[in-house]
């Protein structure tokens, strides 16, 4: 049996209705939801786009977010094959349009009483699912507000890692006994002393420096005025730029991450909140520890942690993406980027697990060359046998884990991240 959407793809061309099929997902409290609104009158006549709102919602709810893609929505829910090209073929733009409609329509008749939401926000097509907050007496402000991001993305992350708490509990019911120097790590990054604030890449950002090929400083992301300082080339659209500020969206990788610690069962993550780029500042990251995501293309924040880093994920318009060794040892290369060899693409990552901002701090940055690349360290960092492998060779015994940095050679066959291996190292005396 395939996925419900496939299930009921099959279903409607035999009889026009909605059929939903069980999935993976059916224990999952948000999956009801969903099952609920496809079967209410709004969806009664709209069967593909029940389809559609199953297929988007079932991979999110398992966190196969990386199928939550335009490609693949249009081969899974609208049958196109495989090579189709969605920038010819508009079929699930259009769609989306339509399903967005009809969820505002439900949510203002038969679901206006529902606590729990779904939103498909604009420009993407992962689903958010959203609590309706009670009503607040006069005066009084929720006492969780400052935690709540404005970001559409960081809602997302904070509905699955909340959902994945229960998977959390049973998963630390389980007789594996977790390797102590990795507890340890993870222990000093996430745990109750402090807060941590998971901090992806800025897509937006990112686009802004390829479209008006300069690179913008933290200083100048912080000063919010940098969309506006440039000199417009005759065939460019300046509004189009300057629209990229109100597009603070992440990619699929951060987001996967952020899903993949919150099913983990080394993290404390109790004081743990997503904090979009654009939104921080300086002064959140005094007392608090941060795991920043993406090198300095991407995020701005990892200029401010890696100004003294033997390793550091830069750009330029001849290299593109590559990471600086800045002083090469013994059977190390000076620079990595991307290359072929006998049939297999290698891309380069780095980890670094630094100090703070006031040095009491801890910040643990991850950043590849490429997407692969990113995924490829996060797989490093989420495998107990590879990273305890490595923190038993930098710090055998116990007591904290000391600082370090390493660069990783993620090598791969097509899309996907296939293994990654540490190329260098270093461990910091500060």
């Amino acid at each position: 049996m395939g996925s419900p959407a496939e299930e009921l793809k099959k279903s409607t061309a035999k009889s026009g209705k909605a059929v939903i099929s069980v999935s993976p997902a059916a224990d999952d409290p948000r999956w009801q939801v969903v099952q609920h609104v496809v079967s209410g009158q709004t969806f009664a006549k709209a069967a593909r786009l029940s389809q559609f709102l199953l297929y988007v919602c079932e991979r999110a709810i398992l966190g196969r977010l990386d199928e939550v893609s335009e490609q693949q929505v249009g081969i899974h829910v609208f049958g196109r094959p495989a090579d189709y090209n969605s920038n010819e073929d508009n079929i699930v733009r259009t769609h989306a349009r339509l399903l967005r409609r009809k969820l505002d329509e439900y949510y203002l008749a038969e679901g206006k009483d529902e606590p729990l939401r779904i939103l498909i926000p604009k420009g993407g097509y992962v689903p958010v699912f959203e609590a309706v907050p009670e009503p607040v007496a006069p005066g009084r402000e929720p006492e969780a507000a400052h935690w709540l991001s404005r970001w559409k993305m960081a809602a997302v992350v904070v509905c699955l890692l909340l959902a994945a708490g229960a998977v959390v509990i049973s998963l630390r019911g389980g007789a594996h006994r977790p390797n102590p120097r990795v507890r340890q790590f993870w222990s000093q990054i996430f745990n109750t002393a402090r807060p941590t604030f998971l901090v992806p890449s800025d897509t937006g950002y990112v686009l802004y420096q390829n479209y008006t090929r300069r690179t913008v400083t933290l200083a100048e992301y912080l000063a919010r005025d940098f969309w506006r300082q440039f000199e417009t080339p005759p065939d460019m659209n300046r509004g189009a730029i300057e629209g990229l500020a109100s597009l603070p969206y992440t990619n699929q990788v951060d987001l996967n991450l952020c899903w993949r610690l919150g099913r983990s069962t080394e993290m404390d993550l109790q004081r743990t909140a997503v904090r979009a780029p654009r939104e921080l500042s300086i002064s959140d990251l005094k007392g608090a520890n941060a795991l920043v995501m993406g090198a300095r293309r991407g995020n701005p924040w990892a200029e401010l942690f890696d100004q003294q880093n033997a390793f550091q994920g830069l750009f330029d318009e001849t290299r593109r993406n590559y990471v600086l060794n800045r002083e090469p040892r013994a059977g190390e290369a000076p620079l990595y980027t991307e290359h072929l060899d006998n049939g297999t693409q290698h891309a380069y990552a780095i980890v670094a697990f630094v100090r703070g901002i006031t040095g009491q701090e801890h910040a643990l940055l991850l950043s590849g060359t490429t997407t692969p690349g990113t995924e490829g360290a996060g797989d490093f960092l989420l495998n107990e046998q590879s990273l305890g492998s490595f923190l038993e060779k930098i710090a055998p015994g116990n007591g904290p884990v000391p600082h370090f940095e390493l660069v990783l050679d993620v090598g791969r066959v097509g899309a996907s991240a296939q293994r990654a291996e540490v190329v260098a190292y270093r461990v910091r005396k500060d």
